[in-house]
């Protein structure tokens, strides 16, 4: 099985990236079938992980006999590599989450991811930020034959179509910079965080299937990293 290792990741905290990872490895598994892990790497919260372990502790045993649940492990800088290998090969899909800033951990989990996602908005200091980002992933991970990394994307993140020309123009700057950008959005909804964001039931058949909705922007994902 050819077995894809992906990110959605930043170099802060509060953009969204753990719990788009979360609502992203559960709709994988249980509405595309996918065969899925996701790995925790933000030591010490291991904030999803924590998530999964206080939803089972709502459920009676015989409920959790009947789910198929994808696995969540926490990892370390150290067993990085060995957990990744662990399912290298067995499943489809190995989703990392990494920290929220550019340190250690992060700079060596990116290491063994093959496509990156970042999110941002439209907020000044988050677009250079982000600009920066990408090009140092460019420089010393994308352009690098000794690295594993094949694709950078960039995606807006709280999308408001209040602002759809303000975005629209980003876009435009973006793309002239030669920064790829998805043609999906995460729009600025809290019912992400408040119902989809949960590691036993994937986002309802019949919710977020418009054109600006969510599961649009995961089908990109699946698109970009086959």
């Amino acid at each position: 099985m050819e077995t894809k290792i992906i990110s959605i990741v930043g170099e802060k905290g509060g953009i969204g990236k753990t719990t788009l990872n979360l609502i992203l490895a559960s709709n994988l598994h249980y509405a595309k079938g996918k065969k899925v892990v996701l790995l925790d790497g933000d030591n010490p919260q291991y904030s999803i992980y924590k998530k999964r372990q206080r939803e089972l502790n709502l459920l009676e045993a015989s409920e959790i006999k009947e789910l198929e649940l994808y696995p969540i492990e926490r990892v370390t800088v150290e067993s990085l590599q060995e957990t990744i290998m662990k399912y290298y090969g067995l499943i489809d899909y190995i989703i990392l989450d990494l920290p929220g800033s550019l340190n250690i951990e992060m700079v060596r989990g990116l290491l063994y991811v093959e496509h990156i996602f970042i999110p941002f908005s439209h907020d000044e200091l988050e677009i250079d930020s982000t600009s920066n980002f990408y090009f140092t992933l460019k420089n010393n991970f994308l352009d690098n034959e000794e690295r594993v990394l094949k694709s950078v994307n960039l995606f807006f993140n709280k999308y408001k179509l209040v602002r759809k020309n303000k975005f629209s123009l980003l876009r435009q700057q973006f793309e002239q910079a030669g920064i790829p950008m998805m043609q999906s959005v995460v729009k600025d909804r809290t019912i992400y965080k408040e119902q989809y964001r949960n590691t036993l039931y994937p986002i309802p058949e019949n919710k977020e299937d418009g054109e600006l909705d969510i599961k649009r922007f995961f089908e990109e994902v699946e698109q970009l990293s086959n």
